[in-house]
């Protein structure tokens, strides 16, 4: 399959989204038609979502910010590839969930979602390093101020994104005691 096919074939995955500023951080995903709660808004698993991912130490080395990453598994993060998924915003009260498969990702509704209405997820879904804290803008009226690692999360909140199917494995340990979480730190930066 050549380059254009190859693009082509992404491109169409996302006909029902497009890019546009949001008018406070910059550009954004919005929704180009409604979504119903629990309906697929981007399905993407042609199998080479992870192929550019890199670990904390390589990050570093090669002189990117965490800020601009997501994190796929303990120590390895995607790289930025162009494609709509990198200008996903955060939001503490977001309308999407992402669904992390061996093949991909499926992104999901939370709720229901008008035409022209920002597509956000709550980016500690997919968060667990202790080296990544950011400043949250999102302006939301459950705005937390701060996004962290998913085990800074309110409990309540961590049990719901859980029970939706949203939280990368690698956030949350198979072994707990009660509702905490044990979480195992990554190595520190070089």
């Amino acid at each position: 399959m050549s380059s254009s096919e190859y693009a082509l074939r992404k491109m169409r995955k996302c006909l029902n989204m497009y890019l546009a500023d949001t008018n406070r951080y910059g550009i954004g995903v919005f929704a180009a038609k409604p979504f119903r709660a629990g309906e697929i808004v981007l399905r993407d698993d042609d199998g080479d979502y992870c192929d550019r991912v890199c670990s904390y130490r390589e990050l570093c080395e090669r002189g990117y910010d965490l800020e601009h990453m997501m994190q796929v598994g303990y120590d390895q993060f995607r790289l930025p590839t162009g494609s709509i998924e990198d200008f996903f915003n955060h939001s503490c009260d977001p309308n999407i969930g992402i669904r992390l498969k061996a093949n991909g990702q499926i992104i999901l509704a939370l709720r229901d979602i008008a035409p022209h209405e920002e597509l956000t997820y709550d980016f500690s879904t997919y968060q667990n390093n202790p080296h990544e804290r950011m400043r949250c803008l999102c302006g939301a009226p459950s705005c937390r101020g701060m996004i962290g690692n998913f085990s800074s999360l309110p409990l309540a909140l961590q049990r719901r994104y859980r029970a939706l199917g949203v939280v990368g494995d690698f956030v949350v340990s198979d072994v707990r005691q009660g509702d905490r979480q044990l979480s195992v730190p990554m190595a520190p930066p070089p």
